[in-house]
């Protein structure tokens, strides 16, 4: 069987996974890197895989990747702001496309991705890479089994100190896709939603703005209905966490580290009523590379994405008007 041809567009840091991720999948080549940097490619290929060399084609610029006839599948980690244009360019030229998250920084906007993917029969899918974790799958199973009861309360906390080298991420305000809100939030409310079974009814949040009017921290309450809820924690000021827990009436897990390195053990806390407190281990793994294998398997088998478009609707649509409770100061139904 053919390898799924894929290119890049963006020479962005999470290349340094990508980069490998693609070249280890079972099933997919990375074909050409693309970057509106003058050399930019090049040195972003020469950094993350450079016994790649002289197997992928570098270009200054988007629409030769785009373009290109061996390329199947296009990953786009621009910024925020930037994914709806480049996506509908490659999805308009029958490329499948994986968006790193946000899909978009507007709910009106991913719909649109998802109609024109439709159009023009194509795969898309929001880059999650931790819901490919085999942790993420022992969590959501275990939430599903019922050992924990309904659950009715969860909590996500994402966070790291910002250096002056990232401060590209802070440098315009969170209508033009900057701030805290943007950048980890995805995180933090996508881990929260794959605990319920409902959808936000209503968010509320408050947030410390900085001169572009970028948040950076923000913190939030979710109300999904019949006495379920959740709070968040965002922030570019706390020490690193990547986390989120779930309590049902008969007890809790929780995921201590969302963003496991490839070459750690995961760990998931479990607490129920019966069986009192119990850590276990789950295999290292790397998600990045268990990502690519699945959009390549979309493409090539026709499966389901474990990551649905829909997903991907509200889970924007759930940032959208958390963005707008930090502007109008109080609760906003979805």
């Amino acid at each position: 069987m053919r390898k799924i041809g894929w290119g890049i567009l963006g020479a962005a840091r999470v290349n340094e996974r990508l980069m490998p991720a693609i070249a280890q999948s079972n099933m997919g080549e990375l074909i050409a890197v693309g970057s509106r940097r003058p050399g930019a490619s090049k040195e972003c290929l020469l950094k993350n895989l450079p016994e790649y060399e002289d197997k992928v084609s570098c270009f200054d610029g988007f629409d030769q990747v785009i373009s290109h006839e061996k390329i199947d599948a296009i990953y786009i980690p621009l910024a925020n702001e930037e994914h709806t244009e480049v996506a509908l360019k490659a999805i308009r030229a029958k490329k499948h496309v994986l968006i790193e998250k946000p899909m978009a920084i507007k709910s009106e906007e991913v719909r649109i991705l998802i109609e024109e993917a439709k159009k023009n029969n194509v795969e898309i899918m929001e880059g999650f890479m931790y819901a490919f974790h085999p942790q993420f799958d022992r969590i959501i199973n275990t939430i599903k089994s019922n050992i924990l009861g309904d659950i009715s309360y969860a909590h996500s906390m994402f966070s790291f100190p910002i250096q002056p080298a990232r401060f590209y991420r802070i440098d315009r305000s969170l209508e033009n896709g900057g701030g805290a809100l943007w950048d980890i939030g995805p995180y933090a409310i996508h881990t929260i939603r794959q605990c319920f079974k409902e959808n936000p009814k209503r968010v509320q949040a408050i947030a410390k703005l900085n001169e572009h009017g970028a948040d950076i921290s923000t913190s939030g309450l979710i109300d999904f209905g019949n006495s379920k809820r959740a709070t968040f924690d965002i922030s570019f000021e706390c020490t690193r966490r990547s986390e989120f827990e779930a309590f049902g009436t008969m007890g809790r897990v929780k995921c201590p580290t969302v963003w496991k390195p490839e070459d750690k053990q995961a760990k998931i806390i479990i607490n129920t009523e019966s069986s009192g407190l119990t850590e276990e281990v789950v295999p290292a793994a790397n998600h990045f590379v268990l990502e690519i294998n699945h959009f390549n398997k979309i493409i090539s088998s026709d499966i389901e994405p474990k990551l649905s478009n829909e997903d991907a609707l509200w889970n924007a649509r759930t940032l959208e008007c958390i963005q707008q409770s930090i502007k109008e100061e109080g609760w906003i139904n979805l």
